[in-house]
């Protein structure tokens, strides 16, 4: 059995779609407000919500002892984390310690973090999974406790970089899907050409991750980074867009990170390519490209 918390989200659905395919476990996810509309005969959806205890004990309450845990949940946006550090805090740090220590039926527990905990790096910088994070915002530093939190009940963190795909969820569009239709429409649209990350599709993300429980359970390497060999800025992963849909590359405008004053209000790192040398001696893998399916 499968426990996904955070399952009604864009990386949950992929998670619960690599379940179904590359297992036979029966899962149990998790949502906090709307009940997906996708149903399958071994996945039953329970509204949870992380704050609350009850929410919590009721979901160990019908796991079995064995339950492999993937927890997504998070108050993730750097900005609107530090608009609302309590709101985050109580989410991303409180509810967590609380989970780890009430989900007792774990066999295994796998935290999503992100490569935000590294902070400022650049093409020539690899992290890799044992590099001391040094993370330039508010939602960086909650990811380092929140690993730290993990950690400490002797779990297992999986590092993801920025992630893009279609979406999966019902009525709600990811960035990929707004920027495809945009460019059918024939809008121009403004992407960074000078930061990297180690970007990777949601289905690669959530494969590689299932593989991963598959294989160890529990796994001995602790912290292990999901990411691609190749950095991409965001202006790259678009024309890879434009050439794998056939998509116009010309309404594709390149623009500078330095130049991003009035887009976010907290700080951002301008580049964060991770180390994957792990991932890919885990799993067998020669190598990993970004990949839409």
């Amino acid at each position: 059995m499968y426990l996904v918390m955070g399952g009604s989200g864009f990386l949950g659905r992929y998670i619960i779609k690599n379940i179904l395919e590359l297992t036979q476990d029966t899962i149990v996810a998790t949502y906090s407000s709307t009940k997906p509309v996708f149903q399958n005969e071994r996945l039953k959806w329970v509204r949870a919500d992380v704050q609350n205890r009850e929410d919590i004990d009721n979901i160990n309450s019908i796991i079995d002892a064995g339950t492999k845990i993937i927890y997504l949940c998070a108050y993730h946006h750097p900005d609107k984390v530090e608009e609302n550090p309590q709101l985050a805090w109580n989410i991303n740090i409180t509810s967590l310690a609380y989970a780890v220590n009430a989900l007792t039926k774990a066999g295994c527990f796998y935290y999503s973090s992100t490569d935000t905990v590294y902070g400022e790096g650049g093409l020539d910088i690899l992290f890799k999974e044992d590099d001391k994070p040094n993370p330039v915002n508010l939602y960086g530093k909650h990811k380092v406790l929140a690993e730290e939190i993990t950690l400490a009940k002797n779990f297992n963190v999986v590092r993801f970089p920025f992630i893009i795909g279609t979406s999966l969820v019902e009525a709600k569009r990811h960035f990929f899907d707004k920027i495809y239709s945009d460019l059918q429409a024939g809008v121009v649209v403004e992407m960074f050409e000078d930061s990297y990350r180690s970007t990777l599709s949601f289905n690669q993300c959530a494969k590689y991750l299932v593989q991963l429980i598959e294989k160890y359970g529990a796994c001995e390497e602790k912290i292990i980074n999901i990411a691609s060999d190749k950095p991409l800025s965001k202006y790259e992963v678009v024309l890879k867009m434009c050439d794998d849909y056939n998509l116009d590359k010309n309404l594709v405008k390149p623009i500078s990170i330095n130049n991003c004053e009035g887009i976010f209000k907290a700080k951002r790192a301008k580049s964060a390519v991770l180390d994957n040398s792990k991932i890919k001696k885990l799993l067998g893998y020669k190598k990993i490209e970004l990949e839409w399916e």
